[in-house]
């Protein structure tokens, strides 16, 4: 394998982080944040637990708890409070603000991916989702690649 080989990036990589449309990003996020609450559940339980006992716990079935562990469904509110409540805990709910300027990381966080030279952040500045191309950059897939190698 030759080196430029090594850091050529497979396309089944780029499509776990690209979508084919806004709604499917947001189905995306809205199972990250599922999964930071399922995740936080996790952490405050002092010992391993069966799915079996979740739902027998907060009165489901636990094939649901294992398609909410699984991703195949969302989890909603009320199965949140249900959570809570079986267990005696209370989820931390934090808001921060994303940052809006993502200009000046986006040339660095290609140049990590692909490799690119550093005097190219010029051309980086006008980067925005693109679900047509799946991709960030408004011009083409093309042209990044072009540009790493």
């Amino acid at each position: 394998m030759s080196f430029k080989d090594k850091y050529i990036i497979n396309q089944e990589f780029e499509d776990l982080f690209s979508f084919d449309s806004e709604k499917e990003e947001l189905e995306h996020d809205a199972k990250a944040i599922m999964f930071r609450f399922l995740s936080s559940f996790n952490k405050v339980i002092d010992e391993p637990i069966k799915k079996k006992e979740i739902a027998e716990a907060i009165n489901t079935s636990p094939s649901y708890i294992t398609q909410l562990f699984k991703g195949d469904k969302l989890i909603n509110l009320i199965t949140l409070a249900k959570l809570e409540k079986a267990f005696d805990f209370t989820f931390e709910i934090q808001a921060k603000k994303n940052k809006e300027d993502y200009s000046g990381n986006v040339g660095n966080i290609a140049r990590m991916i692909a490799l690119i030279p550093k005097n190219i952040d010029s051309k980086f500045n006008n980067l925005k989702p693109n679900y047509n191309n799946k991709l960030i950059d408004i011009s083409s897939r093309r042209k990044i690649k072009n540009m790493a190698l």
